[in-house]
């Protein structure tokens, strides 16, 4: 996987690949969902991790 490919996660959920860098993360994968939101994905799994919910969830501008 490389910046910018689209994955479908294990949800059917469609996300954008922000990072997928194995030297600084071996078994993650940075994505932004279809909703802007940024969040992290289990690389083998395509599995999103939770997430803590917090005021600014969702509200931020596309990050690239």
């Amino acid at each position: 996987m490389q910046t910018g490919d689209i994955i479908t996660l294990s949800n059917g959920q469609r996300a954008t690949v922000v990072t997928a860098d194995t030297d600084k993360f071996k078994n993650i994968i940075i994505v932004e969902l279809e909703d802007h939101d940024v969040r992290v994905v289990d690389r083998e799994t395509l599995t999103l991790a939770p997430a803590k919910y917090h005021d600014n969830f969702g509200s931020h501008s596309k990050i690239w």
